[in-house]
């Protein structure tokens, strides 16, 4: 084990690390390979697992008594070589509540910090421990008297803060005080056990901001909704936990053509409610619908310029808001233009239509659940056959012009 920790983690750190993902999703997961790592014979060699026989050297350690009951000597899967393991509480007076972690008889060779809150909170028994600057090794305990050994590499404000739950995290090695458990515990066991933990964490931080964002009218009003503005600058958000947006920059009704930015609310980030998926929108109006996965996976030109909204899957809401088509910054959705391009022959002037926007989970090509819906009505009015088919800055004539080209 002394391996796994030091020399392996080390050539590790390069290794990507899967996603995190919902309890739902890696408990079946964790389900299966436990009931084949139950299913095999006792004393079989697994994959990864060495032949070669561990030495006892820490056997007086498994005498020592902590609140965590997390001491003992422990064996590696990868490397079976004994390691001492050894919660301190109290040094000189003090409460420092650090891992020991021994590889010979003596000196610790690392000390692992604590994170205290995940046991108060939720009784899971976490400790990390900075190799430099931009790399970590972390252990947890998924099962008593078993560690999952696993590397993270988002940097920190100091040592003494772990790297955020939304790290990614790579199991390089199990430990256990008890060699049979590796009959149940390996990597992928103690990979999809991890992550179940971590989704355990993430819930309690989504209900956290959640309770904050209740308080601001505007998420109560909101959440699960879509809010449309003139622009995007008043859609922006100072932080994932503040919804303080100016009620009054908002609008139900627009001149069609004109600037035209939206922002949707959740009533749970999407990495919650749909793990794995992405966001994607479509567009309606005059009973014509454009989709922005479909278009963007229609030709060369459409997914050059529809990229895969794939950012703030942890978070409540759209940190910026998305811009529909604006001639200050000369940006549009091109899944909006297109729905522009494709009604051209039906918009009237007078009339009024009515724009609905749909933001969906999406995952393995298909829409799965609408997360967030808003309406507005859009007016043809004096200024929108300029807005639209000016021959040089039209919003139609430039696409058209582009998709001819």
């Amino acid at each position: 084990m002394k391996k796994s920790i030091v020399t392996i983690v080390l050539s590790l750190f390069l290794i990507i690390g899967i996603n995190q993902s919902a309890e739902a999703q890696f408990g079946k997961k964790f389900k299966n390979a436990m009931k084949t790592k139950i299913g095999k014979k006792s004393g079989s060699v697994k994959k990864g697992k060495t032949k070669k026989a561990s030495k006892t050297r820490f056997l007086e350690f498994n005498e020592i008594t902590d609140h965590l009951n997390i001491s003992g000597e422990y064996f590696g899967l990868k490397d079976p070589s004994a390691i001492g393991i050894k919660f301190v509480k109290e040094d000189g007076g003090k409460i420092v509540n650090k891992l020991h972690y021994f590889e010979t008889k003596g000196e610790p060779k690392m000390k692992f910090n604590f994170k205290e809150s995940f046991y108060s909170k939720h009784k899971i028994k976490w400790f990390f421990n900075w190799i430099d600057a931009g790399k970590c090794i972390e252990m947890a305990e998924i099962a008593p008297g078993v560690l999952a050994i696993f590397t993270s590499s988002r940097s920190a404000n100091d040592y003494e803060t772990m790297p955020g739950i939304d790290a990614k995290r790579t199991v390089v090695d199990v430990g256990a005080k008890n060699k049979a458990d590796f009959e149940t515990w390996d990597i992928e066991t103690a990979q999809a056990k991890l992550d179940m933990l971590i989704t355990t964490l993430n819930s309690a931080k989504v209900e956290k901001v959640k309770k904050k964002l209740m308080r601001y009218p505007f998420y109560k009003k909101y959440k699960g909704k879509i809010a449309f503005s003139k622009s995007a600058s008043s859609l922006r958000s100072r932080a994932s936990d503040k919804a303080d947006h100016n009620e009054s920059s908002m609008i139900t009704k627009r001149e069609l053509g004109n600037d035209l930015s939206y922002k949707p609310f959740f009533e749970q980030p999407l990495e919650i409610s749909h793990p794995g998926a992405w966001f994607n929108v479509t567009y309606e109006m005059a009973g014509v619908t454009t989709d922005r996965e479909k278009l963007r996976k229609s030709s060369t030109k459409f997914s050059k310029n529809i990229p895969q909204i794939d950012k703030y899957k942890s978070e409540f809401f759209f940190l910026f808001g998305k811009i529909l088509n604006s001639t200050y910054s000369n940006t549009a959705d091109y899944a909006y233009l297109e729905l522009l391009r494709l009604t051209q022959d039906k918009l009237k002037k007078g009339q009024t239509y009515n724009l609905k926007v749909t933001i969906w989970a999406y995952k393995d090509g298909a829409n799965i659940d609408p997360v967030s819906t808003g309406n507005i009505q859009l007016e043809y009015g004096d200024k929108t056959e300029k807005f639209l088919f000016d021959p040089e800055k039209g919003w139609v004539i430039k696409l058209e012009d582009y998709l001819d080209e």
